[in-house]
């Protein structure tokens, strides 16, 4: 927990935990997800603490675009937030999600 404060506080260039907390609030696609329209990945980690249903609502809240929601599992060595462990994996599926666009948008 103090790892991600302080990460945070230095990330979002803040002073204070609560200037933190007020600052990470604009980073949000609420009102604008609608919008979006291209083709999208949402990579979503089994064992995720921190943002659990949010990839779904996501998916659903970005009505206009293709989108795809792959969720990469703790068999995979992948289950954790951001993937940790699996840096490999999570590229490749990601790759491979790139490959896949790329192929259809040719055809």
């Amino acid at each position: 927990m103090r790892w991600g404060i302080d990460n945070g506080l230095w990330v979002l260039g803040a002073a204070t935990p609560a200037e933190y907390l007020r600052k990470v609030a604009d980073y949000t696609l609420e009102g604008v997800a609608d919008r979006i329209q291209a083709p999208t990945l949402v990579m979503d980690a089994e064992n995720d603490a921190f943002f659990r249903g949010q990839p779904e609502r996501l998916q659903a809240a970005m009505s206009a675009a293709p989108s795809t929601v792959v969720t990469l599992t703790e068999y995979d060595g992948a289950g954790e937030h951001c993937h940790v462990g699996a840096t490999g994996y999570s590229h490749q599926v990601m790759f491979d999600w790139l490959d896949d666009v790329s192929a259809s948008k040719r055809s």
